[in-house]
């Protein structure tokens, strides 16, 4: 995590509503070829009358369809809240949950099915896992390895075995689609991608990762949850292995299955979205822009752009956004800069720093962002 980030994970509620795109969706509502010719005096009317309902409703209207806004200002995480992470899971919590009997099933039958020979699970443990709803999860051990499953599902979340942190791994020479074929192979072995939605390889790469002494060769392969072409960055599968004399060795597989893609309709042009996020980046920075680029994506609703708005760094508080994932285009912003910034403070990335906006490609709302470059001050 970079160092804005950081900075911003604790924050502050604020009541400030900021203005939405109303320009895009008056012209796409009232919008109509048969009837370009009728008079200004209707046009004005229409105009009139659509930007009193979405002053009155929050809402916009595009296509002649109402769309209701997504983005909603976040909340403050308080202490007691954050409390429930620690606090014991009640009865009627545990009634939604799998057994512990179960969960020490499903633990075996993964440790069996990954090729480990008498291991059975020796330490269980019912936890709340932080996110926005507080789940929980049992975390089960045995020796060297972790496993987490998830107590509403009942599914994997993460396998991971430390044992290789003690060894030296090389692997051996394989091609891509090698690599690629053993990674799917042990996924669909494990029963963890259904029929009904598609999964895809959406990254492979080698990496030597280093555990005090020793230096492990190991390929990384993430998969990606599809929708029409494109996939769900919230919702990345990653395995960590590496192959030693013709022997999988695994270090760790996490399986992500957020169910949070609203999957909304490409209304926002290309172009608008660069408008509305160009104008947004001529607010916080005075520099020239020399370029800015944009693509479809699916992304997660996030407080970025929000904390740039007002302020906020991780003085103020934990601050949580909607857990929704949306179509949005991703327009980056790039400026003409003499120095690098000097360092990493709110009003530095506000002014210096190169952003990417989340528009999102329904409403045009402003609903997250990144930093697009970063440096070692």
């Amino acid at each position: 995590m970079n160092d804005f980030e950081n900075k911003i994970k604790r924050a502050l509620k604020k009541d400030v509503e900021k203005p939405l795109s109303y320009d895009y969706a008056i012209k796409n509502a009232f919008y109509n070829s048969k009837n370009k010719r009728k008079s200004n005096l209707l046009l004005k009317l229409a105009t009139t009358t659509s930007c009193l309902i979405m002053a009155c409703s929050g809402v916009f209207a595009t296509s002649y369809i109402v769309y209701e806004k997504v983005w909603k200002n976040p909340v403050i995480v308080n202490q007691e809240e954050n409390a429930n992470v620690e606090k014991e899971i009640s009865k009627e919590e545990k009634e939604n949950y799998i057994s512990e009997e179960d969960a020490i099933k499903t633990a075996n039958e993964v440790i069996n099915k990954l090729g480990y020979k008498n291991t059975q699970i020796s330490n269980v443990d019912l936890k709340r896992k932080y996110n926005n709803e507080y789940s929980g999860h049992y975390i089960l051990r045995s020796n060297n390895i972790l496993i987490t499953i998830n107590a509403e599902t009942g599914k994997l979340e993460y396998f991971g075995d430390n044992s290789i942190n003690n060894r030296d791994i090389k692997c051996d020479e394989l091609s891509e689609t090698q690599v690629n074929k053993i990674a799917r192979e042990i996924y669909n072995n494990l029963g963890l991608f259904d029929n009904e939605n598609k999964y895809e390889i959406v990254n492979t790469k080698k990496v030597d990762m280093a555990f005090g002494e020793h230096i492990n060769s190991l390929w990384e392969v993430s998969f990606g949850k599809m929708y029409n072409g494109n996939y769900d960055k919230s919702n990345i599968s990653t395995i960590c292995f590496s192959i030693c004399d013709n022997n999988i060795v695994i270090s760790s597989i996490t399986f992500i299955d957020n169910n949070n893609f609203e999957n909304n309709p490409i209304i926002i042009t290309k172009e608008e979205a660069i408008e509305i996020a160009t104008n947004k980046e001529k607010e916080f920075s005075n520099l020239e822009i020399s370029d800015t680029t944009a693509d479809l994506s699916i992304e997660k609703m996030n407080i970025f752009i929000f904390c740039l708005e007002n302020n906020i760094t991780n003085e103020n508080g934990e601050i949580k956004t909607g857990d929704i994932t949306r179509n949005v285009w991703v327009v980056d912003v790039k400026h003409n800069k003499e120095a690098k910034p000097k360092d990493a403070e709110i009003e530095t990335v506000k002014k210096f720093y190169n952003k990417k906006y989340y528009i999102d490609a329904t409403t045009g709302e402003i609903i997250g962002g990144e930093q697009s470059e970063y440096f070692n001050n």
